[in-house]
């Protein structure tokens, strides 16, 4: 088990304004924080450094850009490791699959594809069948859309304001070749010096800035968050599914998540769960207690839930979280 790091106010206020804002420049975090640049700089390069921050992602709205996301979960059945290791490197070799996450729990495998026809996804899908039919118990295939990300605030006592970047659901925005590099490269950096993005893809700095803006305003891009480490933290986090006997109080269960500071995510999907939750707490003991308050305010139409947790991911593109 990895040493937890204890956080100080500091700290809690860098990650609380780097995840409502990832691409938010040094010299305004040093306002907000009332210090100086040198300060922030090396609370940042501290908070790297003990694997707490291990990256700063663009939220895409992959919808803007003409595609479907897919999120399939698998359960195996006489797998070894081998045989696990063997799929995941399949997966990894289509560019169309953009995130896939080792699970444990309900599910052992999760990965989302983005298509644009229903051949795409078949192109993918029956060769996976081909292959690996055998050793895959179970699986679900749903629609992953709309999705509500929220900044997270399950590291402060206080009460901090959330805001909601919401994707999945748009319609198809202008963009080219030269957009979609930029997307690929920035994706998984979203502090990379502009002029380091402009040499690698051998354009202007002009260029490069005027696109993102542009994708800033169309909506493919949504916003800037942290790839956080919750581990040296102290935290786990849980996907999870709630079976409902009606739907009826859905506007007020995402209200109350909203307002949870354990909560971050909410996925709608069809072919999913009646309603999914993204949970961050500090052991399965936290969960529980969760789920029986909500259960407790929503007892008339909550009829069960499931959860299940993340172990590693194997690869991270536009698909957040």
């Amino acid at each position: 088990m990895a040493e937890i790091i204890r956080l100080d106010e500091y700290d809690k206020k860098l990650l609380y304004e780097l995840d409502k804002d990832a691409h938010t420049s040094i010299s305004k975090l040093a306002d907000k924080m009332k210090k100086s640049k040198q300060f922030v700089e090396y609370r940042i390069k501290k908070l790297e450094e003990n694997r707490v921050i291990t990256g700063y992602n663009v939220i895409i709205d992959a919808s803007k850009l003409g595609f479907f996301t897919y999120r399939i979960y698998f359960k195996f059945q006489q797998t070894t490791k081998k045989d696990e290791e063997s799929i995941i490197d399949f997966l990894k070799k289509y560019e169309n699959i953009w995130s896939i996450a080792k699970l444990y729990g309900k599910w052992d495998c999760a990965f989302f594809i983005g298509v644009k026809t229903t051949k795409e996804f078949h192109d993918v899908w029956d060769e996976l069948m081909l292959r690996y039919k055998k050793i895959i118990k179970n699986y679900n295939v749903s629609v992953y859309a709309p999705v509500t990300n929220f900044n997270r605030t399950f590291f402060s006592e206080k009460k901090l304001e959330k805001i909601e970047r919401i994707y999945g659901d748009g319609e198809k925005a202008g963009y080219d070749e030269k957009d979609f590099k930029i997307i690929k490269e920035y994706s998984n950096n979203a502090r990379m010096p502009l002029i380091r993005l402009a040499e690698k893809l051998r354009l202007s700095l002009n260029t490069i800035r005027y696109r993102i803006n542009a994708m800033e305003k169309n909506g493919i891009i949504k916003g800037y968050k942290l790839n956080l480490n919750l581990e040296p933290l102290g935290f786990e986090g849980y996907r999870v599914d709630l079976h409902l006997i009606s739907t009826k109080r859905n506007k007020e269960i995402y209200n109350y998540c909203r307002n949870n500071k354990n909560i971050y995510q909410i996925m709608g999907s069809i072919g999913g769960a009646d309603f999914e939750m993204s949970v961050i707490v500090k052991d399965l003991y936290e969960l529980t207690k969760l789920m029986d308050e909500l259960k407790e305010e929503f007892k008339e139409v909550i009829n069960d839930y499931e959860y299940f947790g993340f172990s590693t991911i194997p690869k991270l593109s536009f698909v957040p979280d």
